[in-house]
């Protein structure tokens, strides 16, 4: 029989924690103590669990990551052409950046903040980042796009820099940036 071990409900308090404090005061303003202040627990408990801030802050970013991907990138298996799958992630991103807790994309937040491309939460940023990307190459492919990396890139940076707007103007990201992404879509698409 498989021994089935318990979830380390501390454990999870700290990250929780920890996720909301760095998402919106900053990674380098957070402080352990005020980290194990918020999630009631010593800081002992916080390095029994985690070997420093740098481990804790890449296992922020790694437990974000899923949850944005799930936010922002709909279901590849549905009903959708690869252009909407594409379109929709702009149309989110509208959406999402209009809430009042939006603080632009942690993961850019993170790499601005750690600028040591030696730091484990660096490989984490990393990897989001291509996982956005390859999800962007897929949809190109699917729709014919003779370059279907070129295509992802250049939508990867659309995206990345309409969070980087709206966090700078604490406004939601405009329409506008929905119109780049379809327009370039439709350049590099051939017509059906």
């Amino acid at each position: 029989m498989a021994k089935q071990t318990k979830p380390d409900r501390v454990r999870e308090r700290i990250l929780t924690s920890a996720s909301e404090l760095f998402y919106n005061e900053g990674i380098n303003s957070t402080g352990v103590d005020r980290i194990s202040e918020a999630a009631g627990v010593s800081k002992r408990s916080l390095y029994q669990r985690f070997t420093g801030k740098d481990e804790l802050v890449a296992a922020y970013l790694t437990a974000r990551g899923p949850a944005l991907i799930d936010v922002f990138l709909p279901a590849e298996d549905d009903d959708a052409t690869p252009r909407e799958r594409m379109l929709a992630v702009f149309s989110t991103l509208r959406a999402e950046s209009g809430a009042g807790d939006f603080r632009g994309c942690a993961f850019v937040n993170a790499a601005v903040e750690l600028p040591d491309p030696a730091h484990p939460a660096r490989a984490v940023t990393l990897d989001h980042k291509l996982q956005v990307e390859a999800f962007f190459a897929r949809q190109a492919a699917l729709a014919g796009a003779d370059d279907p990396d070129g295509l992802a890139q250049q939508l990867a940076v659309i995206f990345d820099g309409a969070m980087c707007y709206a966090l700078v103007r604490a406004a939601s990201v405009p329409e506008s940036v929905h119109t780049a992404a379809e327009t370039l879509i439709d350049a590099c698409i051939p017509p059906a």
